[in-house]
């Protein structure tokens, strides 16, 4: 039903500014709500769909058929699983779906690695010692404090989106995206925090309350979102309507915050809650789904945010755009701002204009608002949910059962036919129950048997089932949530490979999703933390030049698969001795990695502070500890022993350097040669140490210098042979490579 403007027993001043913006505001939005008929509709049966609910014509219809009215709740559960699977991948734990980088600049990049010396007005830079400072210095500078300025932002940004969490905001914007298809994200918006500190005057302590301001997100419901319905995208809106409810009280307190006057809030507490509300079809639907009571008994006013462009000269009349305190200077910005529009908010109650505020920055994309949509509909801001997409499954899946359930009941008795010439109720009741005594009357049968006859019909059941089988089918297809993800495998594999292969498969539904989110809340909401950061924070140490990186595709990795190839890893690397050297550097890192993917809290990991004291207390522990002969040698033998690898290594790469099978005879026979030769040396220094050892013949300090001095040799011997080869494969193929 088409609304016509509210009608408010305000008398409106046409040479009032303020007043003729009332005006037009109630008339856009009385446009937009008759514009929304559609949505409205769509969104209330969406929401039944998702709570199991028929619609209160099917029920009085079924009953009055006498048919049994079940609702299989199967698009709830398909939109619960796919919400989880969303939420899992774009907020895994211990870790967050975006990132902050320098902006990339070539020039740096190619003064790397360059070595002129950097000059001032003709004058080198030097550092203490008095050595030039390069070009590639300087630039490489630059690059670090770029990088830690830029990790301090993020850390900023991280501390403010937790503060107003945002993660756990995120979660509904995706369940109702999810539900009814559109899920919405406002900010970053100004909230004030009132801080409490104590300080001490003339020896007593004084509580001082100081008001700070950070950005913060909000939620906005999809009930409540009124956007300019002639744009396909957010971003093309000239202007949104934004419903808020507010108590009586809170509409008192308005006149304290800037841009509010007092005169125009008094307007509107003359006037009941009631009359501020614009009553539709829907608005009971929805809150009865949502368990709250009817708008009628709603005390709290009905007020409206309005995002969209204002005249300056409305704008200055309300007290929105301060004015040069020069009669003069006022002037002259009044004329110079008069026929030019700002975006600006205004808040908006029962046909009465409150207050309104400029946009403090240039959000990215017009609109402080962000939409996330499930299925996006490419002609409209809303898109559509689970609910909207498997409605013809879900209603095939109520009918099979309504009609499996009426069969049954049909079919679990026979039809049963009374002669009534020949019996009577002895109670007079023709209700069929145990032990009922019936009279024969009339003399016209002498078997009660003859007065009865019963019908039987036939079962469907069968059929039914196969019909209700054939729908889980597509409801599975269309929702796009297969039954793999709800924890249910089928007929799927056991194996650790099958299994990784499905949920790859089933997460390919979900990448478009996840980037959606990553295009259209993630990067566009943090570049606007970062630009209020960059315009309103006061810490110089975080601010340059930056881009946001969304990375929530990133993500999409199984983590089944992730484990296992984790688990590999750390097995192949703990039995060469090759990678020694990384389990001790990222073992960690490593242990970490593997953490998230088992779905443990990160907490069982040490951090690296606690890594730091761990050691400190071990280094104490140890120090002034003679270090023990036995664990040198074996500390020893794995050098030699890692040598050795390496040297193989090196060996099958100068062979492969040969151009004959001779050559590579020749090198083969030397290299055992050598190699043999080597380890008698390093076996027989070994015996002679342990041997010493064992006597008892050498302290613990002069059996670590021995072993120093071994090690050292086994180097000096390498390293000459290494030389001798590279100078001869330099002077010609004619010689011996060194192996003589």
């Amino acid at each position: 039903m088409k609304q016509e403007p509210k009608e408010y027993e305000h008398d409106y001043d046409k040479d009032n500014k303020i007043d003729m913006l009332a005006m037009e505001l109630e008339r856009q939005l009385t446009q937009v709500i008759n514009d929304r008929t559609v949505i409205d509709s769509r969104m209330v049966e969406d929401l039944k769909n998702y709570h199991g609910k028929l619609d209160d014509e099917t029920i009085d219809a079924l009953k009055k058929a006498k048919r049994s009215h079940p609702f299989i709740k199967l698009t709830r559960a398909k939109t619960n699983a796919g919400e989880s699977q969303l939420v899992d991948l774009l907020f895994p734990n211990d870790d967050k779906n975006y990132g902050i980088k320098p902006t990339p600049k070539p020039d740096l990049a190619a003064k790397l690695d360059d070595e002129t010396p950097a000059e001032i007005d003709g004058e080198q830079y030097q550092d203490e010692e008095g050595s030039p400072i390069t070009q590639g210095y300087l630039a490489e500078r630059e690059l670090e404090i770029a990088k830690e300025r830029c990790e301090n932002m993020e850390l900023t940004i991280d501390d403010q989106l937790i503060e107003t969490k945002y993660n756990s905001r995120s979660r509904k914007a995706i369940h109702d995206a999810c539900v009814v298809g559109t899920g919405i994200l406002k900010g970053p918006v100004v909230m004030g925090k009132l801080n409490k500190a104590y300080t001490e005057q003339n020896g007593e302590f004084v509580l001082e309350l100081k008001e700070s301001f950070t950005p913060g997100v909000e939620v906005v419901r999809p009930w409540d979102f009124f956007p300019d319905l002639s744009a396909s995208e957010i971003s093309e809106a000239e202007f949104v309507f934004e419903r808020r409810y507010m108590s009586r009280q809170q509409i008192t307190e308005l006149p304290q915050r800037k841009g509010f006057k007092a005169d125009q809030v008094k307007r509107v507490l003359k006037m009941t809650s009631q009359q501020t509300q614009h009553t539709t079809s829907y608005q009971d639907d929805v809150r009865k789904l949502a368990g709250l009571s009817d708008t009628i008994n709603d005390s709290r006013y009905e007020t409206w945010e309005y995002h969209g462009p204002i005249d300056n000269d409305v704008l200055i009349d309300v007290g929105a755009i301060d004015l040069p305190e020069d009669e003069e200077q006022a002037l002259a910005f009044i004329d110079e701002m008069s026929g030019e529009e700002t975006m600006a908010t205004v808040f908006y109650c029962g046909g009465i204009v409150m207050g309104a505020r400029v946009h403090l920055m240039s959000y990215e994309g017009y609109m402080p608002y962000r939409v996330f949509n499930w299925e996006p509909d490419d002609s409209s801001i809303f898109g559509y949910g689970i609910p909207r997409m498997v409605r013809d499954e879900q209603g095939i899946l109520n009918s099979t059962w309504r009609m499996m359930l009426d069969n049954g009941g049909i079919t679990a008795g026979p039809q049963i036919g009374v002669n009534k010439k020949h019996i009577q109720p002895a109670d007079g009741n023709w209700e069929i129950t145990p032990f009922k005594q019936w009279n024969m009357i009339g003399g016209g049968v002498d078997d009660i048997r003859k007065a009865f006859t019963t019908v039987e019909f036939s079962s469907h059941l069968n059929e039914l089932q196969g019909v209700y089988q054939v729908a889980r089918v597509l409801f599975d297809e269309v929702s796009g949530v297969p039954m793999l993800q709800q924890g249910e495998q089928g007929q799927s594999t056991q194996t650790l490979g099958g299994m990784s292969m499905l949920m790859n498969a089933a997460n390919t539904v979900r990448r478009r999703q996840v980037k959606d989110w990553d295009d259209n809340i993630t990067e566009p909401m943090i570049s606007d933390f970062y630009h209020w950061n960059m315009s309103y924070n006061e810490d110089s140490s975080i601010k340059g030049d930056y881009q946001v990186d969304a990375r929530g595709t990133s993500a999409l990795l199984v983590k089944e698969t992730q484990a296992q190839a984790l688990t590999n890893f750390m097995s192949v690397a703990g039995s060469n001795p090759v990678f020694a050297p990384v389990l001790q550097l990222k073992a960690v890192d490593i242990l970490r990695e593997w953490v998230k993917t088992q779905g443990l809290p990160s907490s069982i990991i040490p951090t690296d502070k606690e890594l730091e004291q761990y050691q400190k207390q071990q280094a104490e522990q140890s120090e002034g500890q003679p270090q023990d002969p036995a664990m040198a040698v074996e500390q020893l033998r794995m050098q030699q022993l890692q040598a050795k690898q390496q040297f193989d290594a090196q060996m099958f790469d100068k062979k492969a350097q040969l151009d004959t099978q001779e050559q590579q005879a020749n090198i083969q026979i030397k290299y055992q040669q050598l190699a043999a030769e080597m380890q008698a040396q390093q076996s027989k220094e070994r015996v002679e140490l342990m041997k010493l050892t064992q006597n008892e013949k050498l302290s613990s300090e002069k059996l670590i210098v021995e072993l120093k001095k071994v090690q050292a040799k086994n180097e000096q011997d390498w390293a000459k042979f290494s030389a001798e080869l590279k100078v001869k494969q330099q002077a010609g193929q004619t010689a011996n490579y060194g192996l003589e």
